[in-house]
């Protein structure tokens, strides 16, 4: 391992600092003429993109390209001699490298899609958040945006038990409303690993009546957690506007008309079988990929179904089918998901992963929750799934602080 050069070993030589962030502003403190920032500024910024199951002939374009300008782009090997039939393409360059080959794509037959879509992951910034649920937008100028987890549950792994009375579970989403929970998830069976199912009925009896009484004194969203349509209808009648579904729409198929008839906002989430049986194959050959193509399908299922756009959110599924190394991986890249084009969602609260990491059970794991939060936030995630209301929003707000101060 190398070692960082101490104050004393750099004695006579230059003051050099690495910058985290550099800008306009550092642009200018060098001294630098104000009319040189429209070329300055834009190598400020570095972006790998990758581009999955290219054609020949585009990936040589964009290697070609990418090289012709300054960049960069790594293909497949046998790309020139046509041994294969596509190749993934990962471009390197600054955002005046992308400006030029998007200018350059543009100009190709056949290639303007690839331009278009170069162009909105590259240049494209999202401003806050936008959700139409049940046929009213949301907006929230700051992201990401809390969802505070009722359980009215007997058997969640972190809180079963605690809020089975509608009373006290009335009581403790108010609370977190107040905290500053910006959408309240209330679930009625547990989905940890192992957990029985429990029947509509049941299920139903268990959050109903919380939601509507909960829908007549907030305004922000309720969210159902469920996998079943019936549930889920019932619960939207009663005054819900977001279906979070761990199956994404597969375990039961009414779930789609109950989404296109309500105008809900959608949560598709991935997971390998069932809670049952998801932590039986935890293996993946490139996990960040698979979850990707998966939600990708999923995403496009409802699209082409006909569900609005500005309705669906998207989540990779920490602890679903995925062991310790595998969540902590999905932690790592979370970012790569935002590709997707819809909001990203992370449900990682106290999770069993955590726990393997700190050696803490579940009543211990908030601090490395609020880790977890406080990297995913730096990579820009939309929505963040939590116990602990309080704890996140200090999080957020004290991250965002130091973001408003650049």
């Amino acid at each position: 391992m190398a070692l960082r050069s101490t104050r004393s070993s750099r004695k006579g030589l230059p003051r050099i600092r690495v910058l985290t962030d550099a800008n306009e502003r550092a642009v200018l403190s060098c001294g630098a003429d104000p009319a040189s920032l429209p070329y300055l500024v834009p190598k400020l910024t570095h972006k790998n993109l990758l581009i999955e199951d290219v054609r020949l002939y585009a990936a040589n374009i964009i290697k070609q390209s990418m090289l012709s300008i300054g960049g960069d782009a790594a293909v497949h090997r046998n790309a020139i001699s046509g041994r294969v039939e596509t190749s993934d393409c990962l471009i390197m360059g600054d955002l005046r490298h992308y400006r030029r080959l998007v200018e350059k794509l543009k100009a190709q037959p056949g290639l303007e899609p690839i331009a278009e879509a170069i162009e909105e992951q590259v240049f494209q910034e999202p401003q806050g958040l936008l959700l139409k649920l049940c046929s009213r937008d949301y907006r929230w100028e700051k992201t990401p945006i809390i969802m505070g987890i009722l359980n009215v549950t007997p058997d969640s792994f972190s809180d079963g038990g605690l809020w089975r009375d509608p009373v006290r579970a009335l009581d403790h989403a108010l609370e977190m409303v107040e905290q500053g929970a910006d959408v309240i998830d209330i679930g009625g069976e547990s989905s940890r690993p192992g957990a029985g199912t429990v029947d509509d009925e049941e299920e139903a009896s268990r959050v109903v009546p919380v939601i509507r009484k909960l829908a007549s004194r907030i305004s922000v969203p309720i969210s159902i957690d469920t996998r079943k349509a019936s549930v889920a209808e019932s619960a939207v009648e009663a005054g819900a506007c977001i279906i979070n579904d761990i199956s994404s729409l597969s375990h039961d198929p009414r779930m789609l008309d109950v989404a296109r008839r309500t105008g809900v906002g959608l949560i598709l989430m991935h997971m390998r079988g069932t809670p049952q049986t998801m932590q039986d194959e935890t293996s993946y050959q490139d996990i960040i990929r698979e979850i990707y193509a998966y939600l990708e399908a999923r995403m496009n299922f409802c699209l082409d179904m006909g569900i609005d756009p500005l309705s669906i959110l998207v989540d990779p599924g920490i602890g679903f089918g995925k062991d310790v190394e595998g969540n902590l991986r999905i932690i790592r890249r979370i970012s790569e998901f935002r590709s997707l084009g819809m909001p990203v969602v992370l449900g990682h609260s106290r999770k069993s992963f955590i726990g393997s990491v700190l050696d803490a059970p579940s009543s211990e794991r908030q601090r490395g929750t609020d880790a977890l939060s406080a990297w995913s936030i730096i990579q820009g995630i939309d929505v963040l799934r939590v116990h602990d209301v309080v704890s996140t929003r200090q999080v957020r707000d004290m991250l965002l602080a130091i973001e408003a101060s650049a």
